[in-house]
């Protein structure tokens, strides 16, 4: 899986990939994500930003997540639960897709894992909907510890994974004009 920053020309497929999230959460009973969260505007305001991720395979964008470097107002108010450790720079994964024609193949766990260990720093936190079992599951999968609830949405419960040392990866980011020199497009 290759993984990089969105292009703002990549909305459309990103904004697909939201709908079908949305559908499938509705269809498994899951209140989460019902109504107009998230949307095209809200991966253009991560792209715009230097957040937004995409997961390709075979040239083909398969996975989309928001990754933010710093303190979150909504993780600083964790309830019922504490963090594992009070780091004052994390990072925060958010608005986690997988394409439906991708569903079930692990996609989302490659993608995050990559992007765990593709980031600089130990501290990582994503929140999910209480009903959402897949994520709880892959959270978990991936090391993440179940911390307490944050006020997200109403509430949210709250995940954190400590970055072990040999969770480094060979990962670098490429210069497009680079890639494009080198013959790989």
């Amino acid at each position: 899986m290759e993984i990089r920053l969105a292009h703002p020309n990549e909305i459309g497929t990103i904004g697909k990939i939201f709908q079908e999230a949305r559908t499938f959460l509705a269809a498994s009973g899951i209140d989460q994500w019902q109504g107009d969260y998230p949307c095209q505007v809200d991966a253009f305001e991560d792209i715009l930003s230097g957040k937004g991720y995409v997961g390709l395979i075979d040239g083909q964008l398969v996975a989309y997540a928001a990754v933010h470097r710093g303190r979150e107002e909504a993780y600083e108010a964790i309830y019922d639960g504490k963090w594992q450790h009070k780091n004052p720079v994390y990072t925060t994964f958010h608005r986690i897709a997988v394409s439906s024609a991708y569903r079930g193949q692990q996609v989302a766990q490659t993608f995050l894992q990559g992007l765990i260990e593709g980031q600089k720093g130990p501290d990582f936190r994503c929140d999910t909907h209480e009903q959402n079992k897949i994520m709880q599951h892959i959270l978990q999968k991936l090391g993440y510890v179940y911390c307490g609830k944050v006020p997200i949405d109403g509430e949210r419960l709250a995940y954190q994974k400590i970055k072990g040392k040999g969770e480094r990866s060979l990962y670098q980011e490429i210069n497009e004009e680079d890639r494009w020199l080198l013959g790989n497009h």
